[in-house]
């Protein structure tokens, strides 16, 4: 979803050229008029993908200009589609109509409610479903603020752009069939979906979605990779916790036996005490840290984040593109409006990521690992150096036999405890 910021200067420049070559009637406008249009309006991304520029100079012989006022009906719901909007300036909202039963009990009364999906702005494009497979109008657009809007009307949509659109829609499709949730499904159906769906893209490090907030969506990854990552807070002072928690008794430190068994005990209840984090003594003191924990990379073909948006619950992760992604958008409601049983199915079996308290024992156990893996390498490394050190000596040793040794001060053999201490 695009928030609609404020133009700047040069932003602001273009819109008004563009704009005051629009308020000329396509029937007056001159070659010349054509040509400076279409030099303005090439990188707008609904004309991106045409190869010809005549095709394209053609159709800005044809385009129009219209502004809606806030709140007003652009287009709606199931009424024949006759034109394809650009947005030149403006925010407009997409919404659906959809039916609930407020009944009580035995009584049914169905009601027609407007649910919004998402906005678009400056840049975004609509409308272009119903022309290309000559059906009602799909949703109902609303202007959110003052917004001005360049129309394509549906003969030169159909002769110049109307086979790069099916062309983008049918890749969709295609994508769409080798996802293992719809694999097998009706291609009808998956048009359904597909024309209900929105293409996202986001650049490296953009957050998807954040923690705390609601989403009502699915995503499935088409391009990339997306990271996802939980903040949590962990104890700073590890020895001040241990101090305060653990109490020493006299008679178990005396005993090797019973102090045996006490370093133990005393080790899983501070294992305990870290798992649950930071106390509110803890948080007073400052004695915590939050750190960024990476619990997940997914991929090409993994949908999220389904367990929240089915069950209507609040992120407790938080979703970020991990490189340059493009994902397609699906609302749930439209999954359980078209495929009931595949909408049960993902609410059933998707599951929530772990909690703080298991994140934290995770992690706690996988720097206990990696600490371990380090001081055996650095174990290993010393002994290697420790035997080429005594193979040196030897061979010095060799060399001396036959000198007098009274003022020869030889090198010291490797120290295995000391170098050790050096790699830590």
């Amino acid at each position: 979803m695009k928030s609609n910021k404020h133009l700047d200067e040069e932003e602001t420049e273009l819109y008004e050229k563009i704009k005051s070559l629009l308020e000329i009637e396509p029937s007056k406008r001159e070659d010349k008029t054509c040509t400076e249009l279409m030099n303005l309006t090439k990188n707008l991304k609904i004309f991106e993908n045409i190869s010809r520029s005549i095709e394209h100079q053609n159709i800005c012989s044809t385009l129009k200009l219209e502004t809606y006022k806030p709140n007003q009906v652009i287009i709606k719901q199931g009424e024949k589609g006759e034109c394809l909007y650009h947005i030149l300036h403006g925010l407009v909202s997409v919404q659906l109509n959809i039916q609930i039963d407020t009944g009580i009990q035995d009584k049914s009364q169905v009601v027609n409610v407007l649910k919004n999906i998402c906005e678009l702005s400056d840049g975004d494009f609509f409308g272009e479903v119903a022309l290309i497979y000559n059906i009602p109008r799909t949703a109902t657009i609303t202007a959110l603020t003052e917004t001005s809007l360049i129309r394509i009307d549906k003969h030169p949509f159909n002769r110049y752009l109307k086979h790069l659109f099916e062309g983008q829609l049918e890749d969709q499709i295609e994508f769409m069939q080798l996802c293992p949730i719809f694999n097998g499904m009706p291609k009808e159906l998956l048009i359904k979906l597909g024309i209900r769906a929105n293409i996202k893209k986001f650049a490296t490090g953009q957050i998807i979605l954040k923690t705390d907030s609601k989403c009502d969506s699915i995503y499935i990854i088409r391009r990339g990779t997306v990271k996802v990552t939980k903040e949590i807070n962990f104890i700073k002072n590890e020895a001040k916790v241990k101090k305060r928690s653990l109490k020493r008794n006299l008679s178990e430190i005396l005993d090797f036996e019973k102090y045996r068994n006490y370093k133990i005990m005393q080790k899983e209840k501070m294992k305990e005490i870290l798992s649950f984090g930071p106390s509110e003594q803890d948080m007073k003191e400052d004695n915590y840290v939050s750190k960024q924990i990476t619990l997940e990379i997914l991929k090409i073909g993994d949908i999220f984040p389904s367990y929240y948006a089915c069950n209507e619950l609040y992120l407790d992760v938080q979703f970020e593109s991990d490189n340059p992604c493009e994902l397609i958008e699906i609302d749930t409601g439209n999954i359980k409006e078209i495929i009931p049983d595949t909408y049960e199915f993902i609410k059933k079996y998707s599951r929530p990521y772990p909690d703080e308290k298991f994140l934290r024992r995770f992690h706690y156990y996988n720097e206990s690992w990696l600490k371990f893996k380090q001081d055996v390498k650095c174990k290993i490394l010393a002994d290697a150096l420790n035997r080429k050190s005594i193979k040196k000596n030897n061979m010095r040793m060799k060399i001396y036999k036959n000198k007098d040794l009274k003022n020869v001060e030889l090198p010291m053999i490797f120290n295995f405890k000391s170098q050790s201490m050096k790699f830590k």
